[in-house]
């Protein structure tokens, strides 16, 4: 397997954008070792004044513990509030506790970074701590090299809504309603299903009477819960699938072929028939281990439709704090296309 190498803070700063997708902000990002190889990465809120923080470290430092092989941990606090010579550090009391819990685990923080708007510097220093420009992470090897594989970051974690096309497609979509309603519930799954692996096994995108079908197909519950699950590619009940339970991975691939299909019936989507795509949306967000994106989605959801119960039961979710086990799982989490496939290694960090 082809091998990229860590070297630097910098290197492994630039990671926690692209494993992300975005440049996160208040945020504490923590990355799983094994050994010399990277792991999996976790994003949580930093904690305010009223946060528990006992609550807070056992959050996350079970998301980190569920990553079995790890065998350390570095972490990035992403963060405005300054950071002066000779004052304490901010967060202090949290990452004290996080790094005794964890060793508790045997799983040791090897280290970690405060970044902030304009410059970023090292967290753990005991003495003398030299601050950088965040322009120099420009200049990570890792960083141009998954920029070339055509990996981005993103400047924040907002969904990106395509803008409308002015497509009316709801004669359409009322027409092929009505098809389903003649039809048993089997034959409609099936037929439903028919055209939708169709498309995800295709790189073209429907047609307007294609797209006016499945907008047709995930307005039915028993349909759509189907379409969805068939999304990952993998051969298990509905429930896991939907519920990001199964034990093998998903096919990542053919997850963001999905998503694709989904933003173009959005933009052929009028009223409350968006809600079934706006929420779909919102569970591959969660999938994919985004939990703010997937709460856009289903608030854009409930925009469209109040009563949209899907996305009021995955808003709630995901507000609880649940995550996706997929997520969870180094061996089945979303990876960036870009990074997928090369094994990215931290040198010195065993």
């Amino acid at each position: 397997m082809e091998r990229l190498s860590i070297r630097t803070p910098d290197d492994f700063i630039s990671l926690m954008g692209h494993s992300l997708g975005y440049w996160p902000t208040e945020s504490l990002v923590c990355v799983t070792l094994d050994g010399r190889r990277i792991g999996s990465t976790l994003r949580v809120d930093l904690p305010n004044a009223t946060t528990d923080t006992t609550a807070f470290v056992d959050v996350v430092a079970t998301y980190i513990t569920n990553d079995r092989e790890a065998t350390g941990v570095v972490f990035g606090i992403f963060s405005a509030i300054p950071w002066p010579p000779g004052q304490d550090r901010p967060f202090e009391p949290v990452i004290q506790q996080l790094t005794e819990v964890l060793s508790g685990h045997n799983i040791p923080v090897r280290d970690g970074w405060y970044i902030g708007p304009s410059s970023f510097t090292s967290y753990l220093a005991k003495d003398f701590r030299t601050v950088h420009p965040i322009t120099q992470l420009q200049g990570s090897q890792l960083n141009a090299e998954l920029v070339f594989r055509g990996s981005s970051i993103q400047a924040n974690s907002d969904f990106r809504f395509p803008v409308l096309e002015l497509h009316d497609v709801s004669d359409g979509v009322s027409r092929h309603c009505s098809a389903i309603e003649a039809m048993s519930p089997a034959a409609a799954t099936t037929r439903a299903r028919s055209l939708w692996g169709s498309l995800l096994e295709s790189t073209a995108l429907p047609t307007d009477e294609e797209a006016a079908e499945l907008l047709a197909d995930f307005k039915f519950v028993s349909v759509r819960d189907r379409l969805l699950a068939d999304i990952p590619g993998i051969d298990a009940p509905i429930g896991e699938l939907l519920l990001a339970e199964t034990k093998r991975s998903p096919q990542w691939n053919r997850v963001d072929r999905a998503e694709e299909l989904l933003l173009h019936l959005y933009t052929r989507a009028d009223g409350a028939d968006a809600a079934p795509v706006l929420t779909s949306l919102g569970i591959i967000q969660w999938w994919e281990g985004k939990g703010t994106r997937a709460h856009q989605c289903f608030h854009h959801a409930l925009e469209a439709d109040p009563d949209y119960r899907l996305a009021q039961l995955s808003d709630r979710m995901v507000s609880a704090g649940i995550v996706a086990c997929w997520a969870t799982n180094k061996q089945a989490a979303y990876q960036p296309p870009a990074a997928r496939g090369p094994q990215i290694e931290g040198m010195g960090m065993a």
